[in-house]
């Protein structure tokens, strides 16, 4: 509905975007009018569009009060979209003006704002955004924000945060080639301003400031400002900025710059008050408060003042390195994992990447690595098809947020219809947590093994459990994906809905095809490998040492493995007779296994260790204790001996020595052993039923490669 105005050539178009702001509009038009005379005094035609997103009568009514004089003409436009960047489209699209600005219905501006940052638009052309030098915050916060242009803060800046605000100044051209996208809170993502930004960068525009302009911008408890940081992840929609290719060309002008120590100290320095005492300001800000009380000069002579070129480019950085890693490859799919250490866990999704590798050679994976690790890797061991980039290398000291952030962009730019597999771990967790709605309707698979249990008053006690964290984040799993059936059991009786979401894919393992010739003494050996940490439960072998040293002192321990997160040295090992320490190993098949006929094993809780299924297809004899999902594989007196979990270690030592001694006086019952647990591998745990079973979890239709 056009409500005033004649017919004249329009130079520029307002286009005010409302909700529910009565209370404030009658402010933030009476600030409008005041800079629209500046304006029309030289000569400038301006209209106004409002677009009445799901209003309210008290919206209208202020609207219908308003004397629309002094604007070449006025506009009311009613729409029900419940989108800021639709309904800022229907505006520009109903708008004349050559020139066009933005507003939202709650904050005020300089006096000056309009009449400079037209000029500004009309005389350095078509190929810039133009934002207002200074963003006064008023309301329930005050502070004050400098704003300079794009050569100063970067593209870089972008990756992590909005550098400019959502009030700008463009060409019409620019909003016709690069429309506001539709964001909406409830899909996780926020923010059209900064993506708009985003686009438009990557279009190659430039972002250019008016010098000595103002927004006064309200800071109010429940604005769409702050719904957005508390209902959405924080971020934008995928853009075309952070696609590898498009982000190295238009990066690539910065980096030298940014490598400069001169640079990085004139990004740091905080801007001064000193603007503050200049008579403009201070009339200006005497102007403002006479239109709205809460703006005024006291508050901010001491607030905090801050640049945009005070973000720090640490993300902006790294993720420039990723996508030179990167380049123009896209991925079917991506892993989340904490690092490839040498351990179990590890092997577990080798062999998962390797099965799809084989299924479809042609398509590609990339493995994202989160946490900080310098020990032994299988890196090496990866399929050929598999690109890694390892977070830590690239963000040094950055939380471990700020890496989830950088995988989010990679996984949003080459990796839009790929799987997606999160490896129950702090960074796979917190990047589940942070980012995880946006995933909704995406192939999403989080692994996870066995809760973390240990002893607490003489009971089993669940230290840590992902279970919270699946419960929040149900809706958005495709599936939970373990090595085990008693985790699923566990998971059904605490959760109890959808339960085909959890799938049960067993480890593979090779098994040989001849029996090893053990050496004579095999039987006095016992071999311990495993990971020196606490949640294996080394503690236990002094013990058990010490056991068998008063049954028969010539049966010993040979422990093999490393510490992953330094929690137990092999010292206390040194000084005991029948125990040695052999030291690091690279992968159970590098360890002399003719030298033994008995696997011990010990730990508070797991799920099938991979370690148990090598050394009952290399023919040991497991001895292990009841925990997590071992008894599906240890059966006790038929696969192996299983052994009851007790806390005390000098009573578990003895119930494992008891074992190794039986072992030693029935040589025939470790045989029955043996052959029924190689049975079981074989049946279960071959290469080719692993196979089988990825293809069925994940519907993969290219040739599966069967071994075994």
């Amino acid at each position: 509905m056009r409500i005033s105005g004649a017919s004249r050539r329009v130079h520029a178009s307002i286009i005010l975007n409302l909700h529910r702001e009565s209370i404030f509009l009658a402010r933030t038009l009476l600030s409008w009018d005041a800079a629209l005379g500046a304006a029309t005094a030289v000569g400038l035609n301006l209209e106004i569009i409002a677009v009445l997103d799901r209003t309210d009568n008290d919206t209208r009514a202020v609207l219908a009060e308003h004397d629309f004089g002094v604007h070449t003409s006025a506009h009311l436009l009613e729409v029900d979209n419940g989108s800021l960047g639709l309904s800022r489209n229907y505006g520009i699209g109903k708008s004349s003006g050559e020139i066009i600005l933005t507003a939202d219905g709650d904050d005020l501006v300089s006096e000056n704002f309009l009449l400079e940052m037209v000029a500004c638009a009309q005389t350095q052309g078509p190929d810039a955004l133009y934002f207002p030098e200074y963003l006064l915050g008023f309301g329930t916060d005050y502070y004050v924000s400098v704003y300079r242009e794009l050569i100063d803060v970067t593209p870089m800046a972008f990756v992590d945060t909005h550098p400019f605000v959502s009030r700008v100044c463009a060409h019409r051209d620019v909003f016709r080639r690069i429309p506001y996208a539709d964001v909406c809170l409830t899909r996780g993502y926020a923010y059209e301003d900064w993506h708009f930004n985003s686009e438009a960068v990557a279009a190659g525009l430039d972002i250019r400031v008016v010098p000595d302009t103002i927004l006064f911008y309200r800071q109010r408890p429940g604005s769409l400002q702050g719904q957005a940081r508390t209902i959405s992840i924080g971020q934008i929609p995928p853009s075309k900025l952070f696609e590898p290719q498009t982000y190295i060309r238009i990066c690539g002008p910065y980096l030298k710059a940014v490598s400069s120590d001169a640079y990085m100290c004139d990004r740091a320095a905080s801007p001064s008050h000193a603007f503050l005492r200049d008579p403009q300001t201070r009339t200006t800000i005497a102007k403002a408060n006479a239109i709205e009380p809460a703006i005024t000069l006291s508050r901010y002579e001491g607030c905090r003042i801050f640049s945009n070129v005070q973000y720090p480019l640490t993300a902006g950085i790294a993720y420039h390195t990723v996508c030179k890693a990167i380049r123009g490859k896209t991925y079917e799919d991506v892993f989340l994992f904490p690092f490839m250490s040498r351990g179990g866990a590890e092997r577990y999704f080798l062999a998962l990447m390797e099965a799809m590798y084989k299924s479809a050679p042609l398509n590609n994976s990339l493995a994202l690595l989160g946490e900080d690790f310098s020990g032994p890797s299988w890196l090496d061991k990866l399929p050929p098809n598999v690109t890694v980039i390892n977070m830590p290398h690239l963000c040094g000291r950055a939380p471990i947020e700020q890496r989830c952030l950088i995988a989010l962009k990679t996984i949003q730019s080459c990796c839009r219809g790929a799987r997606i597999h999160i490896r129950q771990s702090g960074f796979g967790d917190t990047f589940l947590k942070c980012f995880g709605i946006v995933f909704q309707g995406r192939d999403l698979s989080y692994y996870r093994f066995a809760d973390e249990e240990g002893f607490s008053d003489g009971r089993v006690a669940i230290r840590h459990s992902p279970l919270e964290l699946i419960s929040e984040s149900f809706q958005y799993l495709s599936r939970i994906i373990t090595d085990n059936e008693t985790a699923i059991r566990k998971d059904h009786h605490r959760i109890g809905v959808q339960k085909d979401k959890w799938k049960c894919l067993y480890a593979p393992v090779e098994i040989h095809n001849y029996i090893l010739e053990r050496e004579a003494d095999a039987g006095r050996r016992v071999l311990w490998a495993s990971r020196l940490d606490a949640s294996k439960r080394p503690s236990l072998i002094p013990f058990i040492a010490s056991e068998l040293a008063q049954r028969d002192a010539r049966l010993s321990i040979d422990v093999h493995g490393s510490s992953v997160f330094g929690e137990y040295g092999p010292q206390s090992l040194n000084s005991l007779p029948n125990v040695e320490y052999c030291g690091p190993y690279d992968g159970f098949s590098s360890l002399p296994l003719e030298r033994y006929s008995t696997f011990l094993y010990t730990s508070w809780c797991d799920g099938i260790p991979n370690v148990l299924l090598e050394a009952m297809a290399a023919g040991l004899v497991v001895i292990a204790p009841d925990v997590g999902g071992v008894s599906e594989v240890v059966i006790d007196g038929v696969t192996g001996i299983l052994l009851p979990s007790v806390a005390n270690d000098a009573d578990m030592a003895k119930t494992y020595a008891d074992s190794i001694v039986r072992l030693q006086a029935d040589p025939d019952f470790a045989v029955r052993m043996v052959r029924a647990a190689t049975d079981l591998i074989r049946e279960r745990h071959s290469p080719g039923a692993h196979a089988r079973r990825v293809a069925k979890i994940f519907n993969l239709r290219g040739e599966v490669i069967l071994h075994g």
